[in-house]
C-alpha cells in the first residue's frame, strides 16, 4: 500500500466520542455523502457507494489499537487503508486522516486520483468533525 494523502481537522471534543463515532461504520451514512447503504455482517460492513464513486461496492472491516482506527476496504476498484489518529490537546481533538492505497490495480494515475481523494475525503472529515461536535453538544 502507497501513502496517497493526509488531511486534519481540529474540532471541540473528545478522542472517545470520536472512537464512537468512528468504531461503527454504520455511522459513515451521517458524513460520507455518496454512501447510500451500510450493512454490517459478522465481522465486516458492506458498503454501497453511489454510481460516480470509484467504489461502488466495498467490504470494510475496522481495526481499533489505541489512538487510532483504521478501516481496511478490500473488494471494491481500489483496495485501501484508511487510518483515523486522534490527537487530544488543550480541550481539542486533531482527527488526522490518512489514505494507504494499492494503486497499482486501478489503471490511473496516482497524480490524478490523488488530488480527487484528497478534496473529497477533506470534506468527508469535515463532516465527521461537526457529527462527532454535534453528538457533544447533545450529550452534554
Amino acid at each position: 500500500m502507497e501513502k496517497l494523502l493526509t488531511n486534519i481537522v481540529t474540532i471541540n471534543a473528545t478522542a472517545d466520542q470520536a472512537q464512537k463515532i468512528l468504531a461503527n461504520p454504520v455511522h459513515l451514512l451521517k458524513w460520507v455523502p455518496e454512501i447510500e447503504t451500510v450493512n454490517q455482517n459478522e465481522h465486516s460492513f458492506t458498503v454501497t457507494r453511489s454510481q460516480g464513486a470509484l467504489n461502488h461496492f466495498e467490504v470494510i472491516t475496522v481495526e481499533a489499537v489505541d489512538s487510532r482506527i483504521i478501516y481496511h476496504s478490500r473488494q471494491g476498484r481500489l483496495a485501501y487503508d484508511l487510518a483515523f489518529t486522534l490527537t487530544e490537546a488543550d480541550h481539542h481533538l486533531q482527527i488526522q486522516e490518512t489514505l494507504f492505497a494499492d494503486t497499482a490495480k486501478i489503471g490511473l494515475p496516482v497524480k490524478l486520483i490523488a488530488p480527487i481523494a484528497k478534496h473529497a475525503l477533506a470534506i468527508n472529515l469535515m463532516n465527521l468533525g461537526r457529527l462527532i461536535e454535534g453528538m457533544t453538544q447533545v450529550s452534554s
